[in-house]
């Protein structure tokens, strides 16, 4: 299991790797993006090509290509090791038998929602009970292609899926685990997709009078309604490419809008956007255009998705796509209009502002001015960004005929509790003490101490944690064949340290690499001298122990001479030290 681990990680560049989800760019011997995992401007993650490891100064996280791959994907080591693994054209043999259970529970599933879509698909396409909803389908203008791109299907009463499947070898404890997707009859079925393309559960439209209109999938291991966004799976290249993301409130919306070739566009799935698919989005993008439906229950919708990403620190624009009810409706009727309502899109604060200031007319009286302006005041208390505050301010200011100042004096009275300073982005160390130099040097080029291991042991270290790493390093060392290998040397080491130890030394490769970007094995061989001749060996103490018992022991047999023969090297061997640290 670890030689595959190994051999996968080995066959994938973590620098191409991480360009596929943002835009990177060469600083120095590394390499440097704006994180996806937190919300930032200034660019402070951190890739070591040489090394294949990454690190965020701003959020602190950090690792391999596996850990980049599970937090990108939210998910366990043994999904991302399977994606790498096909990346990296490597076969993998079965684990342990705890993890083989645990994945072949999850693979069950996956395969019992698939065999499900499967059917429900040959029902809608090619059997006589689908008839009706497959008229129903191209009535809204999807065509065939797009009914098969998006696996749509229909459930029948007249089939009964349970049985069927457990024809199929599928357990029916297992069919009750992935969501019972027998519970469906006569309704649409739209299979939702995690963003590895895996089918999760469904989304039931009911076709008649049957309630509810529309019926999901509980939640299970597999599904999850906060996390999931429907068509993600395949709208992700285009949000990148495009760099924005559409969000719109129906699984209809989403396939009309992708049909009409805007297929960056994603929707929940059974469940009011939440913060956690919000974050997920802005992975691949800081731009949102929101498209949700024209009645009230859209438009609190768009108003909550505006607070959550105004507290992001995220772009919105808003899409008013009046007349018509909603994105897929405006795709039905008038393709050609959705440019138009992209161009006409307002940003998220204005277009909050103009239906405060609609509601409240008209805008002369003090006592209208003040009902808009306390609308308006939670929304700015929790914009922390200087610029996106100061045009919001002057936009409410403007619109109510008012000074800047005295909207900044009702913030100022508001305070939220809420409201919290955002933290200081980290940055890469600017230096290292003595021996996490000597450390940061063994860990990047092991092969030095083939020279110089037995002056290694003999470091007196400083601090319980580069002892700790220290012995890591010695015990990692005895394996000569991973001494050849700096990376998995690194890695060894890393996974023998607890979590912010193993933080630690991964920030200090990118110190290493900027202090010496040039540094080969001559050069590490030569720094390995000179700052192992800093610090204080077993040795050295135990001649400064001896000493010291000496001079006690003249101090109580009053040798006045021997006693000052004895401080004068005291006090060489402390000149000398401190020689040694003043040329650091």
């Amino acid at each position: 299991m670890s030689n595959e681990v190994e051999e996968v990680k080995a066959r994938i560049d973590l620098v191409d790797l991480v360009s596929q989800y943002v835009q990177v760019k060469k600083a120095g011997a590394n390499y440097k993006a704006v994180c996806p995992f937190h919300q930032e401007k200034t660019p402070s993650l951190m890739v070591s090509p040489t090394k294949q490891i990454w690190k965020c100064f701003g959020c602190q996280k950090g690792g391999d290509v596996y850990r980049f791959v599970m937090e990108a994907e939210h998910l366990e080591f043994g999904d991302a090791l399977r994606i790498l693994a096909q990346k990296a054209g490597v076969t993998l043999q079965p684990r342990t038998a705890a993890e083989h259970q645990t994945q072949n529970r999850k693979d069950r599933l996956f395969r019992i929602n698939s065999l499900a879509s499967r059917i429900f698909q040959k029902v809608l396409l090619d059997q006589p009970q689908g008839k009706a909803a497959l008229a129903y389908l191209k009535k809204r203008g999807l065509s065939e292609e797009t009914i098969k791109r998006f696996y749509l299907g229909f459930a029948s009463r007249g089939i009964s899926l349970k049985d069927l499947m457990i024809g199929k070898g599928a357990a029916a404890a297992d069919l009750s685990a992935a969501g019972s997707p027998e519970r469906f009859f006569e309704r649409v079925i739209f299979p939702i997709y995690d963003v590895l393309g895996n089918v999760v559960g469904f989304t039931g439209r009911a076709l008649g009078d049957i309630q509810p209109k529309y019926l999901n999938s509980p939640e299970t291991p597999i599904f999850n309604k906060s996390r999931v966004l429907y068509g993600l799976n395949l709208a992700k290249k285009a949000i990148v490419e495009r760099d924005q993301v559409v969000l719109v409130e129906g699984q209809m919306d989403v396939i009309a809008l992708h049909q009409g070739k805007i297929e960056n566009t994603v929707a929940s799935s059974g469940t009011a956007i939440t913060e956690t698919q919000l974050l997920t989005l802005s992975k691949y993008t800081n731009n949102f255009l929101l498209a949700f439906d024209n009645d009230t229950a859209g438009v609190n919708t768009t108003k909550k998705v505006i607070e959550m990403l105004t507290k992001f620190d995220l772009n919105c624009r808003v899409i008013d796509f009046a007349p018509y009810k909603d994105a897929g409706e405006l795709f039905e009727k008038d393709p050609a209009a959705w440019a138009k309502a992209i161009k006409a899109a307002k940003e998220g604060f204005d277009w909050w502002l103009e239906r405060e200031i609609a509601a409240n007319q008209p805008t002369n009286f003090i006592e209208n001015k003040k009902k808009i302006t306390k609308a308006m005041l939670p929304l700015l208390s929790i914009t922390f960004d200087p610029t996106r505050r100061d045009y919001a301010v002057s936009r409410l200011a403007q619109a109510l005929e008012v000074k800047t100042g005295s909207v900044y004096a009702s913030l100022e009275k508001l305070k939220p509790a809420e409201v919290e300073a955002a933290a200081p982005a980290g940055q890469i160390p600017t230096h290292l003490l003595p021996e996490e130099q000597l450390l940061a040097l063994v860990l990047g080029y092991p092969t030095i101490l083939e020279m110089g291991e037995k002056r290694f042991k003999e470091v007196v270290w400083q601090s319980e944690e580069t002892e700790q790493i220290a012995s890591s390093i010695e015990t990692c060392y005895n394996d000569k064949a991973l001494v050849k290998n700096q990376l998995q040397f690194h890695s060894k080491v890393k996974n023998s340290l607890n979590t912010l130890t193993a933080e630690k030394i991964d920030s200090w490769q990118f110190w290493l690499s900027q202090t010496w970007p040039n540094l080969d094995d001559k050069l590490a061989a030569e720094l390995f001298d000179e700052k192992i001749g800093l610090l204080s060996s077993k040795s050295r103490e135990k001649e400064k122990e001896s000493l010291a018992i000496k001079i006690r022991q003249a101090q109580e047999k009053g040798d006045i001479e021997g006693l000052k023969k004895l401080m004068n090297k005291l006090t060489n061997m402390s000149k000398e030290t401190s020689s040694m640290e003043s040329n650091d």
